[in-house]
């Protein structure tokens, strides 16, 4: 009987120590997994912050920027990514007091004061013209709200990432690709087709799709049960994205946003299209009253002082704005509204409410 016990306890020894190494092993994949992926940037923190932010802690903000650039179109590694336009931008606002992420889909011919250029242009056009840091400094200056870090993802990583959590259950608004209107079971190659697609709708409802996406994937990613499947997605956070995340803080974030009952909130930054008589080019005019509410919704999850209409470079020389035409100092530095817009005003009630919510 005491050999037999003996022989249990060996066992369950050798077991316990297999799945010690291998917690190890996990464990010195993720660290190296985030620091490969990790990119050094050329700021430290936002302008727009007084402190420093510990993303582990308080609440903050991560620029969310898709860009296709696959080896095919960086022709093996020799264009850097950095000059790719994004062909998405998702600011996204976590907030830990109330266990909730709030996402703002920014339509990319959205017109935006491109400080390293400057001059207002395609927003997407930013991050060809400075890498991460140009796309975040744009959505700063079109949102006035700190941008404390950036996840920028390889948009074919989209196959990977749905295959490796087993698929995702989504909402097809319309027929595309295949598909039937209605909720189905997706792999990644359908997943990929449907946040692309734009032919039955538009670019706006393509972006809609994208916030969509990024919800049912962290609802089934919530679901893993087994140390492969996060292993899985080690590797395809290595080989596909960067961002400026300490690997400290993105172990702490997804240990809490994994486990808890987190909600998800989104909205996409309203707008008017229209052709430059001066270019001939189509931009997105981002509606000033849905900038505003964005703002300030944003500003308050983050312990910040309110916007006033002249902290908007979009609203504050509206008038004065002509895509691809450098802007003067004296309009940059000086130039303030005679009044504040009525929905700016004190008391006043904004059409779009908090900014989020809306069809």
């Amino acid at each position: 009987m005491k050999k037999i016990l003996w022989s249990i306890f060996i066992i369950l020894g050798i077991v316990l120590l297999c799945a010690v190494i291998y917690i190890l092993y996990l464990f010195n994949a993720f660290n190296s997994g985030v620091s490969d992926s990790y990119e050094e940037i050329d700021r430290d923190r936002s302008e727009l912050r007084v402190d420093d932010v510990d993303a582990s802690n308080d609440n903050f903000t991560v620029l969310i920027l898709g860009i296709d650039a696959d080896a095919e179109r960086t022709e093996g590694g020799q264009i850097n990514a950095d000059h790719f336009r994004s062909d998405t931008m998702i600011l996204a606002t976590f907030d830990r007091d109330n266990d909730d992420v709030k996402m703002v889909s920014i339509p990319r011919d959205t017109l935006a004061y491109i400080d390293s250029m400057n001059y207002f242009d395609k927003i997407n056009h930013a991050h060809a013209f400075g890498g991460p840091v140009g796309a975040m400094g744009a959505v700063e200056s079109l949102l006035n709200v700190p941008v404390d870090h950036f996840v920028r993802v390889d948009m074919n990583a989209v196959v990977e990432i749905v295959d490796a959590i087993g698929g995702v259950d989504f909402e097809v608004p319309y027929e595309m690709n295949g598909l039937q209107p209605g909720v189905q079971h997706l792999d990644g190659e359908q997943a990929l087709s449907v946040i692309r697609n734009r032919s039955v709708d538009s670019d706006l409802g393509r972006g809609v799709r994208q916030m969509e996406l990024i919800e049912a994937v962290f609802k089934q990613a919530q679901s893993f049960s087994t140390l492969s499947q996060v292993n899985e997605l080690i590797n395809i956070f290595t080989s596909n994205t960067s961002h400026n995340f300490a690997t400290g803080d993105i172990r702490s974030l997804a240990s809490y946003y994994l486990f808890n009952d987190v909600a998800f909130e989104s909205s996409q930054l309203q707008g008017t299209g229209f052709t430059s008589q001066s270019n001939g080019v189509y931009y997105a005019w981002p509606d000033e009253e849905h900038l505003f509410a964005l703002s300030n919704t944003i500003r308050d999850i983050l312990g910040l002082d309110p916007s006033t209409a002249n902290d908007l470079i979009s609203i504050r020389l509206g008038e004065q704005i002509q895509p691809v035409t450098e802007v003067s100092t004296d309009l940059l530095e000086n130039y303030t509204l005679d009044s504040e817009p009525g929905y700016a005003e004190d008391g006043a009630e904004n059409q779009y409410g908090d900014g989020f919510g809306i069809e």
